[in-house]
């Protein structure tokens, strides 16, 4: 009992630690988007006099997600006026490239400052941009088109995002007394069931569609291999549910270095998904 209630007091004290303001993402149900709200796929806004976004083939890419800023009420980090869209191409990966995960070749994050309130339907649909509820589409992770909404909420960091390490030392010195050795990791110090009770405590299988916070993966945090450490702010997070499937009930991230979020620069983003089976060996 006593070694049980020192996992509760560590869990406080990681939650405390790691506390940090993101935006959940609400999902509308039962009201069909118009082009200018935040959604998740769909037909996108768009303007004549951008060229629009194409894979590496060619191919034109289909809206996985837009956030319209003017309408969702956001702080920075976050922009807080004009429109971010998510691209991904539809293949049977879903333009992940696990090799090389900042490439937006097959998948492209794009910021229009300015919003055209002027343009239509009707003039979008003519520049023969394609759209995710076509029946053509066939491997991509929005089944149903579905307005979204932003609300804030406080988040806590749980095992398995690459900065649980940042806090756990800290924590577990706080309660336990004794500083961990620094080669010594979250799994080499506590034994099988004190990591089973934190996990528990701390929600460790709790995932949600988010911008900012903290990441969830089926697998592995993306993060971990070194030349990805720079992208340490959670852009966008899309979960797995009704509307969505990301192969085996997986979830699919976008990550930007904070630097490049606040100076609006979305040509540096990680794009990650993964689900419960082994990377497709399926």
């Amino acid at each position: 009992m006593a070694q049980n209630n020192k996992i509760k007091e560590l869990a406080k004290q990681i939650k405390n630690l790691s506390k940090t303001d993101y935006y959940k993402i609400k999902i509308i149900p039962n009201i069909t988007p118009e082009i200018f709200d935040s959604k998740y796929g769909g037909l996108p806004y768009w303007t004549p006099e951008k060229n629009y976004p194409t894979n590496s083939e060619g191919k034109k890419l289909i809206l996985l997600a837009q956030i319209n800023f003017d309408r969702e009420k956001v702080d920075s980090p976050l922009p807080t006026n004009g429109m971010l869209q998510f691209f991904i191409t539809d293949d049977d990966i879903m333009g992940v490239n696990y090799e090389n995960p900042t490439e937006q070749n097959n998948f492209r994050v794009i910021y229009h400052e300015n919003i055209n309130y002027n343009m239509t339907k009707k003039e979008i649909e003519k520049l023969n941009i394609p759209n995710s509820n076509e029946k053509t589409i066939e491997c991509f992770p929005i089944k149903k088109e579905c307005k979204i909404s932003l609300n804030k909420e406080v988040d806590y960091i749980k095992y398995g995002d690459i900065h649980f390490e940042d806090f756990f030392p800290i924590a577990y010195k706080n309660i336990f007394k004794k500083e961990p050795k620094k080669e010594n990791t979250y799994i080499n110090i506590l034994e099988n069931d004190e990591r089973d009770r934190l996990e528990h405590v701390l929600g460790i299988n709790k995932s949600t569609h988010k911008m900012l916070g903290y990441g969830f993966f089926t697998q592995n945090d993306p993060r971990y291999v070194k030349k990805n450490r720079d992208y340490d702010t959670l852009l966008l997070q899309i979960d797995s549910d009704d509307y969505i499937l990301w192969g085996d009930c997986g979830i699919g991230n976008f990550f930007i270095p904070k630097k490049s979020l606040i100076e609006k620069d979305f040509s540096n983003v990680l794009y990650n998904w993964d689900c419960f089976k082994i990377r497709f060996n399926i």
